[in-house]
């Protein structure tokens, strides 16, 4: 008779009890789970240092105690790698599944809560009312854009199958302007809002040290190209640049101007990229 290895179970046992008490995110964000993949995974924790690393080096001038929006938070990937940065975080997250996930992994059932602001409202150009469409309570493809949600209804080659968004919900917006009169002013700001980052960056009127936003190509292009334009009018002298995955970096060599980063954007052929762009302000 062949016996089944006990552990599998254990672990799966060990993680439904915790996530019944309310404690399973937070010991995900623990020295103790990082010590567990150091054996179990080693790749899960230097992929993680990569991408600390790669912000660091991206981000001139930044200082610990400076402060990064992370809009479009979801369940708190990115603010976690801008924690390790010393970074304050205001992180911006209309999904209440989500918000749960932020407020176990990094304020609740800790000596000193990280140095975290959970902003619930989603962003947009004004506050508002608007309707986000929901795959999943929790999802990271939950979005303001109809657009999008319409798009991956009948696209099975993205994930692999089609999504319904089959629920949906009235949400407050408030303007990155807004958050900044309430939060201070941001050294980066990331927007990663699934389809709505035009809207989102239409409610910026200043430019700041550093910020990216989300295209999924080729739905999005038009309005990543007018993203492009929006901040151009801002700053007239920002640069921009592109990764498809941080870890990698940066895909250009030097940044470029509006003109050379719109051509590139016209021909890219990824799925989903992430466009950078710095400016000569200084937040100081």
């Amino acid at each position: 008779m062949t016996v089944m290895p006990a552990l599998p179970h254990l672990k799966n046992d060990v993680q439904k009890l915790l996530t019944r008490v309310g404690v399973y995110e937070r010991a995900k964000a623990s020295w103790i789970y990082d010590f567990y993949w150091s054996f179990a995974n080693k790749n899960i924790i230097e992929d993680r240092q990569s991408e600390v690393e790669f912000y660091r080096m991206l981000l001139d001038g930044f200082r610990a105690g400076d402060l990064i929006f992370d809009v479009g938070a979801n369940q708190g990937y990115k603010a976690d790698i801008f924690l390790r940065l010393g970074a304050r975080v205001v992180a911006v997250e209309p999904d209440e599944a989500s918000q749960d996930v932020l407020r176990q992994r990094f304020l609740q059932y800790r000596w000193r809560k990280k140095n975290m602001v959970i902003v619930s409202k989603a962003m947009s150009d004004k506050s508002s009312i608007e309707t986000m469409w929901i795959d999943t309570p929790g999802g990271a493809t939950n979005t303001l854009s109809q657009k999008w949600a319409d798009a991956l209804r009948h696209d099975d080659r993205r994930f692999g199958h089609k999504l319904s968004f089959g629920q949906r919900k009235e949400v407050e917006t408030i303007s990155i302007e807004q958050l900044i009169a309430l939060h201070g002013f941001p050294f980066f700001v990331k927007i990663d809002t699934e389809g709505h980052e035009l809207s989102v960056l239409r409610g910026l009127k200043r430019p700041v040290p550093y910020l990216s936003f989300e295209v999924n190509l080729p739905e999005f292009r038009l309005e990543g190209l007018d993203c492009i334009q929006v901040l151009a009018r801002l700053a007239p002298d920002g640069k921009f640049n592109y990764t498809r995955d941080c870890r990698r970096g940066l895909e250009m060599k030097r940044w470029l101007t509006k003109e050379e980063f719109s051509a590139v954007l016209e021909s890219c052929t990824d799925e989903s990229i992430e466009i950078f762009w710095k400016t000569s302000v200084q937040n100081r």
